[in-house]
């Protein structure tokens, strides 16, 4: 894979994270609202793991603090994406990158936005990221 699309696609990558660690806070959380204390002499669960309920809480604050991290590492990535397209001399470039790997517009929707072919807008992609690649070298 060319490392120009390598340095854009990072931030695709990071948010595979954090949707997977979403999908983590969203079992943990599930998890200790069912688990409950035992109250009195009221048999509430038949599991043997009395803590079970204090383990599910740390296991939430652990995947939540996780979440926190990942989101502030997406920042920094897409921080540095941007002020690298913004140091590109084509302004169209800049946006046409920015469109396709920040904002998940297919070059499809890009061409028939800008009314050109798709044939035309998949060369202009690959062209602005030969230009960026020569800047990140």
């Amino acid at each position: 894979m060319r490392r120009g699309k390598e340095f854009l696609l990072r931030a695709e990558n990071m948010e595979r994270r954090i949707d997977a660690a979403l999908r983590k806070v969203e079992l943990f959380r599930s998890l200790a609202e069912r688990v409950t204390s035992h109250w009195g002499k009221e048999p509430v669960t038949h599991s043997r793991n009395v803590s079970a309920n204090e383990d599910a809480i740390m296991q939430l604050m652990e995947a939540e603090e996780q979440l926190k991290q990942l989101c502030a590492e997406y920042s920094d990535v897409v921080s540095e994406i941007t002020a690298v397209l913004a140091a590109l001399e084509n302004r169209e470039d800049e946006r046409l990158l920015s469109d396709v790997f920040l904002k998940h517009q297919s070059l499809e929707q890009i061409a028939t936005r800008e009314h050109v072919t798709k044939s035309c807008m998949y060369k202009r992609c690959d062209r602005a990221i030969d230009e960026l690649e020569k800047m990140i070298n």
